[in-house]
């Protein structure tokens, strides 16, 4: 064999031996890791470089030592990520929006919401002027009592009047069509100037120029979002609108399904429906000053058991101008509590007593109805009505209960006076409350 070839074989043998001897090398340095404290650092080799993707063993770290999820705000705002609130026009979303804005930046939860952490909040409204958002601003501290200097330098608010904001936008070069943020880049160094915890864009349709029926482009729109939110770690509330007519489930959102999704949180607001209140005691011409919120990623509540909000209008007391002497009325969002049943908290021997009247009956021989329908003096429900003094639906929502748990039922009895068979309401005394 010439000297060059072997000498070829030789140099080849001594490269696959080399390579070995790495590869041995970077499995030990692996294997060290996994066992120095239950920490895992990986050689650099492991790490992504130069764009190309790479699978890294797991670091399995002590779960002790996991750092807790960073929470600002209940379970609805969380640095690094995007929660979007969503609901119809004129529901109260951007009242509440403010409201949260300003519980956060003075350091006070009036909206009942436990504050993990109090931040610096930017407020971004790209629908109104300032002159607009400062009279929200005024009703807020008005309605919770908040001292100007409990948000100086902690709150800002901004219109971008004149230039608006563009985080995402159709472009096209050599290479086709593309997604531009022309204003990422600024938006994320202010955030960290102002040193700010929490911004809210209100509404989001406003921040982008895609199209908001693409998926596709509506991705690109939030991702630019959630970027900020990592960049900065700094939370993100975007306001959101519903489709016309649609106002039921977080897909209900305006465009595209994509924008939801993207979200870390998805809240959905909307206003008291008309059986709702109706359960309430409100009157309908007042039911759409009230409105619940609810996490619509998790659950949709009962009625009784969802957050509710009431939209009260807040007197500015700015009547210098003859023009306008009763000034400006505008309205801010404060928790409302539905009222309870009266009969929930009834004492057990006043219940026995009314279940002693069911039982026997409006007149000897005849039983009470089921149903409300004709005449309303045999209504089982009207027993309970005379004896505490309650109206129709507290009572009906009391004997429903009763029907769904057994205590009292239907039978089939012979009428004395009618001389037919028909149904009346009988008492299970083995369930009677005790």
């Amino acid at each position: 064999m010439p000297d060059d070839s072997l000498d070829a074989l030789i140099a080849v043998g001594q490269q696959l031996e080399e390579d070995r001897l790495r590869e041995e090398q970077r499995q030990a340095e692996i294997k060290a890791a996994y066992t120095a404290d239950n920490v895992v650092h990986l050689p650099r080799s492991e790490q992504k470089t130069n764009g190309r993707l790479v699978l890294r063993p797991a670091r399995l770290p002590d779960p002790c030592s996991l750092n807790p999820r960073p929470w600002l705000y209940g379970t609805q705002l969380i640095r690094g990520y995007v929660t979007v609130l969503v609901a119809p026009g004129g529901t109260g979303k951007s009242a509440y929006a403010m409201a949260v804005a300003l519980s956060l930046a003075s350091r006070r939860s009036f909206l009942l919401d436990h504050i993990f952490a109090p931040v610096n909040v930017a407020y971004i409204n790209l629908d109104d002027p300032m002159d607009e958002l400062e009279r929200r601003v005024a009703a807020v501290m008005i309605a919770h009592k908040i001292r100007r200097e409990e948000l100086e330098g902690r709150l800002f608010l901004e219109d971008c009047d004149g230039h608006g904001l563009t985080l995402a936008a159709p472009a096209r070069d050599e290479s086709g069509f593309y997604v531009a943020n022309p204003d990422e880049e600024a938006l994320t160094q202010l955030i960290k100037d102002s040193g700010i915890g929490l911004i809210v864009c209100d509404p989001f349709a406003e921040s982008h120029t895609l199209e908001e029926n693409s998926n596709p482009q509506m991705i690109q729109a939030a991702a630019v979002w959630r970027r900020i939110a990592r960049a900065t770690n700094c939370a993100v509330l975007l306001v959101h609108h519903v489709r016309k007519g649609d106002t039921v489930g977080i897909d209900a959102a305006r465009g595209a399904k994509a924008v939801t999704d993207s979200a870390r949180v998805g809240l959905l607001m909307c206003t008291m429906s008309a059986a709702e209140a109706e359960e309430f005691g409100i009157a309908d011409d007042d039911r759409l000053a009230y409105v619940r919120l609810d996490d619509a990623k998790r659950n949709m509540a009962a009625a009784a058991k969802a957050r509710w909000f009431q939209l009260r209008p807040i007197k500015l007391g700015n009547t210098f101008d003859p023009t306008y002497p009763n000034g400006d009325s505008v309205g801010a969002i404060v928790p409302w509590q539905p009222p309870d049943n009266e009969l929930d908290t009834a004492p057990t021997t006043e219940l026995n007593t009314v279940l002693d009247a069911i039982k026997a009956g409006p007149t000897p021989g005849v039983l009470y109805t089921k149903s409300r329908r004709g005449d309303s003096s045999r209504w089982c429900g009207q027993v309970l009505c005379d004896a505490f003094q309650v109206q129709d639906r507290q009572a009906a929502k009391m004997t429903d209960a009763w029907f769904r748990s057994g205590l009292l039922y239907e039978i089939e009895y012979f009428h004395p006076k009618w001389r037919r068979k028909t149904k009346g309401v009988a008492v299970r005394d083995h369930q009677r409350p005790s």
